[in-house]
């Protein structure tokens, strides 16, 4: 089923980023710009699990468990600490790497916005070989298929618009940058707050399970409409993010 799941994302994901990349004025970018994020993306798999485990070490040296917590808050702990925070400070880190690479390359907001895009899609396709588990999980993660590629493309934009300030002289992109955390580590805290670590699924408590399966459908469905709204915002807003120019 890993083997499915990794194929499966490899062809949605990179079908989307495709035609991202060929809508790119004046023209698309080079293949090695387009390839490395995506590799960049792969590596930041492995990363944010040693940021995983370095966290846990670090909780279990200082004495700090979440077991005593309600269902709701435990849920959204362990997702910032499991996911949010590690997953998308490796993204980060990788993004940071290949803006540093392109830095002279990058003509225009919307090449950021592709790098990220690229290191969002490669981080999914390792992750789906490891966590294809096949059933219901594996339809859950096939309808948020492109969250990874979202997270990253949220990322990137404020990057890429903090980096537009700056070349315009228009202000020091502070903001966009408090953003470029912020932003995705919010929304991925959320959405797996209220499905790979929704504790209300094991309370034993009948009302708070159908809670939990009810939150559970809704964060679901909510992740998968803004990940058609972003893609369609970024589809028609493709030349206003070429028309700014990073390097004159």
């Amino acid at each position: 089923m890993a083997i499915i799941q990794l194929v499966l994302a490899s062809v949605i994901l990179g079908v989307i980023y495709i035609r991202m990349i060929k809508r790119e004025q004046p023209s698309p970018i080079p293949v090695m710009q387009a390839v490395l994020p995506v590799a960049g993306g792969m590596a930041s798999v492995p990363v944010s699990f040693m940021m995983f485990l370095g966290l846990s070490s670090l909780f279990m040296s200082i004495g700090i468990s979440l077991k005593g917590l309600p269902p709701v808050p435990k849920s959204i702990a362990q997702a910032f600490f499991a996911a949010g925070l590690p997953e998308e400070a490796a993204k980060l880190c990788v993004m940071l790497i290949v803006i540093l690479i392109f830095r002279r390359k990058f003509r225009n907001v919307y090449e950021y916005i592709l790098a990220g895009a690229a290191v969002g899609t490669g981080f999914t396709m390792l992750e789906e070989f490891f966590y294809g588990s096949g059933g219901l999980a594996s339809l859950l993660r096939l309808a948020t298929i492109a969250a990874h590629m979202l997270f990253g493309i949220i990322m990137a934009e404020c990057l890429g618009m903090a980096a537009y300030k700056r070349a315009s002289k228009n202000g020091s992109g502070i903001a966009e940058c408090a953003l470029a955390v912020i932003v995705p580590i919010v929304i991925h805290t959320l959405y797996d707050s209220f499905t790979a670590n929704n504790n209300l699924l094991d309370s034993g408590n009948d009302a708070e399970t159908a809670f939990g399966m009810v939150l559970a459908a809704v964060v679901t469905l909510l992740l998968f409409a803004l990940q058609i709204i972003l893609l369609v915002r970024l589809k028609k807003n493709t030349d206003r993010y070429c028309d700014m120019k990073l390097n004159g």
